[in-house]
């Protein structure tokens, strides 16, 4: 079994960040991920990461690519962690694929998008039906298509997706649209898009690809005829690999925050911290991630320096 002084799960803005510090501190450690850039990957454009007024999020991407090279950081991925176990003070990681050990981990897994847990869903997932219209908008030229949320998320999806659609349905279980009034506003005097509140989901519908979807309204069924399906009814924490760590009742990791120690991003388990939008830290940005992703590797370092034991 491989050993290592830190084992970083996630390769975000977080966990990237924390890599990097941990590069430059000359640690033996093993960065772990299904992919690189997690939700950046997501954005359609980045106007508030310091350094660049306005940048892609695939781009931004690229950028944090690049850094991890120039350090030549080692990266597993499409490497999915299933379980964290604690072994005496130190730590076994289970993977898809292999088993390591650890003196410490950073878990900086982010969130993943949540499902509509519908029939056709999972069938015509990538047939039609997306969680990223960032990413995919692009596919849906000129075709009718439908915005199922009713928040930020599914606002900005709508925008994205202007562009290219030549209809859009914004699909609500709500009585109305939340999320910023500035991106309301752009939406709502848009005359290609429709909005549909209090409006459930119940089926997906398609042969080889999206035909449609069934949906409850006022207590009627109605079959709407769409070619695309955005999902951006939320996000859920990436770490149910975590049992051993304590999360709150939306299944956040909790960490401690302090200004008179270095035991800031610690979980419940000493040895173990967490970083970025699978935390409960309020704040869900790019640059707040990255921000949490250095303070976690800075304590982590603290915590290393102040064992008295080896392997």
């Amino acid at each position: 079994m491989k050993a290592y002084e830190l084992i970083i799960i996630g390769a975000g803005p977080a966990g990237i960040t924390a890599a990097i510090y941990a590069a430059r501190r000359k640690l033996n450690f093993l960065l772990i991920s299904k992919d690189i850039g997690g939700q950046t990957l997501l954005s359609a454009e980045v106007k508030n990461y310091t350094g660049y007024h306005f940048i892609k999020g695939t781009d931004l991407v690229k950028k944090f690519e690049e850094h991890l090279r120039d350090y030549k950081i080692k990266v597993k991925i499409k490497e999915r962690v299933k379980n964290i176990r604690k072994i005496g003070k130190n730590f076994e990681i289970i993977t898809s694929k292999s088993k390591y050990q650890t003196r410490a981990v950073i878990v900086a897994s982010g969130k993943k998008p949540r499902k509509l847990k519908v029939p056709g869903e999972d069938e015509f997932h990538n047939k039609g039906l997306t969680y990223c219209a960032t990413c995919d908008a692009p596919l849906f030229d000129q075709k009718i298509v439908a915005v199922i949320g009713g928040a930020n998320s599914a606002l900005e999806s709508t925008l994205a997706s202007i562009p290219y659609a030549k209809k859009i349905y914004i699909i609500t279980i709500n009585s109305k649209l939340y999320g910023d009034k500035v991106l309301q506003d752009k939406i709502l005097k848009n005359k290609k898009v429709e909005v549909l509140y209090k409006a459930k989901t119940t089926e997906v519908l398609g042969k080889k690809f999206v035909t449609g979807l069934k949906l409850e309204q006022n207590k009627k069924e109605r079959t709407l005829n769409v070619e695309g399906i955005f999902v951006e009814i939320g996000l859920i924490p990436g770490c149910n690999f975590a049992e051993i760590i304590r999360k709150n009742k939306w299944g956040e990791i909790m960490i401690k925050r302090s200004t008179k120690t270095m035991a800031e991003n610690l979980t419940n388990i000493s040895g173990i911290f967490a970083a970025g939008d699978v935390t409960d830290i309020p704040a869900k940005q790019i640059i707040v991630a990255a921000g949490e992703g250095s303070k976690a590797a800075l304590a982590c370092f603290d915590y290393l320096g102040k064992q008295q034991e080896g392997w």
